[in-house]
């Protein structure tokens, strides 16, 4: 009788097994698993899943749930909402029909969105499982060559499917090198008869998500009933390719499906609301509705848009395959701390006051003075305007400086470290080919960094080779020594997981290694083009929205800000003619009503009107900034934070421009 996965937990761990005592328990870490148990112990749901992908996508993730719990998890969710919403609902409903403190109209916007809200978001929990099965397959798709290539790397030494899938649990990371290990500890306790039974289980599950993952598995299961040494290399070789193959495929089909959704954002989220900006008075003009009301404004483009955007622009990033990881640069990196001793906080407080102070006491009283007087219409239209600017521009410019005085140092090293990464390809292949020759680890490495001597990894492997003929360390000490290692300044996961692979496999065997590592060298090539294929396809798309971002946007608002009274006026000029009659010919002409002028009336003044469109100026620069470097570089937070610091003034500081220039010309400021 098998043990209950309670006991089988408890159990202690074996020698053969030391590093594998338990299975990893990712479920403690997921909201999700802690609200359908809670859910299921509270609404009674069905006994079976709903549809098959939701049975997969549990098991596959490792979640130990029950079909009830994760069919109580949407019923719950439904019903949390509507006790939140109905509330909401009914105080509205009595504010507007019994009180009349609030309009109606207000629960005609309100009341659908109220409604569907609900739905919605049972919707979203009923499928979070299948989309978080389907996250952990794109996070595991640059996983998969490398534990393939550790398998593949043992199992050329030694046909010991035992041994391979130790090594690979022990040396690869991520998703599957888990999966591995608990393929051990399950062996260990009994859940499977055999290695053989749970690596066929394994492979069958990771089939559902990655069909070349598994059909490599079975290659390298099938390769231990081969006696014949030379065929049995061609299968593992036949396990590495098709590998290499399927997912540099997979990676392309996801570039390709990117690039429609992030056209739609940039209409959706960019083009429309600059349409949207001019028709508004219009609109609530010619339907009699409030549509261009201070709270409507604020709403739809200090909120609404902005936030479905940002749900938007999320939705395709989760799409996008992480074929690249970048070097992470921590706070205290030697050299990352940030110049002088003065923190970049403080200067950034310091020039956002000296630019309001310029902007509100010199500026505006010189171009923008306050009228004399006697003209009682031009001081009704006065309004501070490079104040507003300068109240606006000041908090930028505080988080601009903050962010790249906090971020510049680090983003040099990090620029500094991928070029090393890009360099260390040529490096794995030259190590490759001295060991191919026979020669020793120690003497590859000192070719290599002779041989590469022009290039940033060559310091590197010059630390290494001295510490080496100097200290007299091993290869693994050379590299990886805590005091005196040459990958200790060096925070590129790539080439430290890759130099382990050096040293790893030359325990193999230095022909086994040699081969071992060519196939590192294609993956690392493989990697690269890929990730400058995404870049090519969706270069066009991040290029127009930078230059929307940062330049048209700023400069569309800032000149439709300013015209916003003149088509106010125009509108009130017309509306009032409404009624009027014209003789032509002696034939009177009844000027035809334009709709209720009376809306204009609850139409923000120009300084609120100025404050809200900024405010969405600074909203959609950080959503398009957000949106292209996460395209362009992955989760590249140092990346981001110097886009953002470099762009954030130029667009809000364009838009001010724009108005003001714009406003001149038409007479408005």
């Amino acid at each position: 009788m098998r043990p209950s996965r309670k006991e089988q937990e408890k159990q202690p761990k074996r020698p053969n097994y030391s590093s594998f005592k338990e299975a990893p328990k990712a479920e403690h870490t997921s909201w999700y698993i802690r609200f359908a148990r809670w859910s299921g112990r509270i609404v009674r749901g069905k006994p079976e899943f709903k549809n098959e992908k939701l049975k997969v996508s549990v098991d596959f993730l490792g979640w130990s749930l029950s079909p009830q719990e994760v069919n109580a998890a949407p019923v719950m969710a439904i019903l949390l909402a509507f006790i939140v919403d109905l509330p909401i609902l009914g105080y509205l409903i009595y504010s507007a029909f019994i009180l009349g403190t609030i309009s109606y109209l207000i629960i005609l916007y309100t009341f659908p969105v109220l409604v569907l809200l609900p739905f919605l978001i049972s919707l979203w929990i009923q499928n979070y499982p299948i989309a978080a099965a389907n996250t952990e397959k794109r996070k595991s798709i640059t996983e998969i060559p490398e534990i393939v290539n550790y398998l593949v790397m043992s199992m050329k030494l030694s046909p010991n499917l035992e041994r391979a899938v130790s090594f690979a649990a022990q040396h690869g990371k991520g998703r599957i090198a888990k999966d591995f290990q608990v393929l051990l500890y399950q062996v260990q306790t009994g859940t499977y008869h055999s290695l053989e039974e749970g690596f066929d289980a394994l492979a069958y599950k990771w089939g559902n998500f990655s069909d070349e993952f598994k059909h490599a598995l079975m290659l390298i299961r099938s390769s231990v009933i081969e006696v014949d040494e030379a065929k049995r290399h061609v299968i593992l070789d036949k396990a590495v390719s098709d590998v290499l193959e399927g997912v540099s495929d997979q990676m392309s089909k996801y570039a390709t499906e990117m690039r429609q959704p992030a056209i739609y954002l940039y209409y959706v989220g960019v083009l429309l609301p600059l349409l949207l900006i001019i028709m508004l008075p219009i609109g609530s003009v010619m339907a009699r509705l409030p549509l261009a009301q201070t709270w409507v404004l604020v709403l739809l483009y200090n909120f609404l848009i902005p936030v479905g955007t940002v749900v938007f622009a999320r939705n395709i990033l989760e799409k996008r395959p992480p074929v690249y990881s970048p070097p992470q640069i921590p706070k205290n990196f030697k050299g990352a701390n940030p110049i002088g001793t003065i923190s970049p906080l403080v200067i950034g407080v310091v020039a956002a006051v000296v630019v309001f102070f310029v902007f509100s006491t010199l500026v505006d009283p010189f171009l923008n003075p306050f009228p004399p007087a006697y003209s009682p219409e031009a001081r009704a239209n006065w309004f501070p305007f490079f104040t507003v600017a300068g109240g606006m521009l000041a908090p930028v410019t505080l988080a601009a400086i903050y962010l790249y005085g906090t971020t510049f140092r680090r983003r040099k090293i990090q620029l500094n470290i991928m070029d090393m990464e890009n360099e260390f390809q040529d490096a794995i292949y030259i190590i490759a080919s001295r060991l191919g020759e026979n020669r020793p680890i120690e003497e590859a490495v000192s070719y290599t960094a002779e041989f590469m001597k022009k290039t940033k990894i060559a310091a590197v492997f010059q630390q290494a080779a001295d510490n080496i003929n100097n200290l007299g360390l091993t290869a693994e000490g050379a590299f990886f020594d805590p005091a005196y290692g040459a990958l200790n300044d060096v925070p590129s996961d790539t080439i430290r997981g890759a130099l382990r692979i050096v040293i790893d496999s030359v325990g193999l065997g230095v022909q086994q290694a040699a081969r071992a590592l060519i196939s590192l060298s294609l993956q690392l090539r493989d990697s690269l083009r890929v990730r400058e294929k995404i870049r090519t396809m969706l270069e066009e798309i991040t290029s127009m929205m930078k230059s929307i971002a940062f330049l048209i946007a700023p400069l569309v608002l800032g000149i439709t800000s300013a015209l916003q009274k003149i088509i106010i006026n125009a509108l009130k000029a017309v509306g009032g003619n409404q009624g009027n009659t014209g003789l032509t010919g002696g034939v009177n002409l009844p000027v035809t009503s334009i709709g209720d002028t009376s809306q204009l009336a609850s139409i923000p003044d120009a300084t609120t009107f100025m404050i809200i469109i900024a405010l969405y100026v600074i909203e959609v620069t950080l959503v398009l900034i957000y949106f292209t470097s996460k395209i362009e570089e992955g989760d590249n937070e140092l990346a981001l934070r110097m886009n953002l610091a470099k762009s954030l003034p130029i667009s809000v500081f364009l838009f001010f421009i724009s108005a003001w220039v714009a406003g001149q010309f038409t007479g408005v400021v």
